[in-house]
């Protein structure tokens, strides 16, 4: 008689956890995946990319649902498979992946805060498809008003909230965009008597402000990308009313080898 098979599996040690689970549910999968994990077996089942059973099995006993969840994110280490198109015979779920994992985490220490400055989210769908409680849905506003994160994360609750949403990849940081501006030339007489530093580029103060808040911190230095590609870096600050042009003194225009009326993409340093 022929032994079985071994079915394949892979380490879990080189993946992010949540991702693969988060892809196999974002594709609508049907199955199980399987951990062989030192402490036992876990296994979660998949019916259409939603979460119907969870199950952790092992030397400290079972735990079902996003306990188990939770046991295996307290130590994701072992080896994985997934199993397509098999069903559960008896589920006890039937819930999105996302209310899932938002329940396992409440069950662990909350972690580290990954970056501190204002940030985005990435899927406004899958964030209003998760129950809130008010003081959360504030936390989630101010998150999308810019504050950055350091700053919010030390209000009640506010920390645990934005670690599960970067848990998730919910949350990333928040990028500036980048401006195509107008080289121009400031002006030695008409200009620089209410702007005495010479030395300093200047961009429009909507512009300027603008970036500061998504940065989270002062604007002090841009870089400055020229119709050949080649970038160089210089001190700023903004002004009134420039629009879409990037006003430099005459000895700037030379040494960063720039034109008056040259197209060039700025952003914040």
């Amino acid at each position: 008689m022929t032994p079985p098979t071994a079915r394949p599996t892979t380490s879990l040690d080189a993946f992010d956890l949540l991702e693969l689970l988060r892809l196999l549910a974002e594709r609508g999968r049907s199955g199980v995946f399987q951990v062989d994990h030192p402490d036992g077996q876990f296994q979660l089942w998949l019916e259409g990319g939603r979460v119907r059973h969870l199950h952790f099995g092992g030397h400290w006993g079972e735990a079902r649902g996003a306990a188990a969840l939770a046991r295996l994110l307290a130590t994701p280490t072992g080896r994985f498979h997934f199993e397509e198109g098999h069903r559960h015979p008896c589920p006890g779920l039937d819930t999105n992946l996302d209310e899932t994992v938002l329940e396992a985490l409440e069950a662990l220490p909350p972690g580290e805060l990954k970056f501190g400055g204002p940030a985005r989210i990435t899927s406004p769908e899958r964030v209003a498809r998760l129950g809130w409680t008010e003081g959360q849905r504030d936390v989630l506003r101010q998150i999308a008003a810019g504050r950055p994160l350091a700053d919010l994360a030390q209000e009640p609750n506010a920390w645990r909230l934005i670690v599960q949403l970067s848990r998730l990849r919910l949350l990333v940081p928040r990028r500036p965009r980048i401006a195509r501006l107008t080289v121009a030339v400031l002006r030695a007489d008409r200009d620089r008597r209410e702007e005495p530093e010479t030395a300093v580029a200047r961009i429009d103060d909507l512009i300027f402000h603008r970036w500061q808040d998504e940065l989270g911190r002062p604007l002090t230095q841009v870089a400055v990308r020229d119709p050949s590609g080649k970038v160089v870096t210089l001190p700023v600050r903004g002004r009134a009313e420039l629009g879409p042009r990037l006003l430099l003194p005459p000895e700037r225009l030379l040494s960063a080898r720039l034109r008056a009326g040259d197209s060039v993409q700025v952003q914040p340093v």
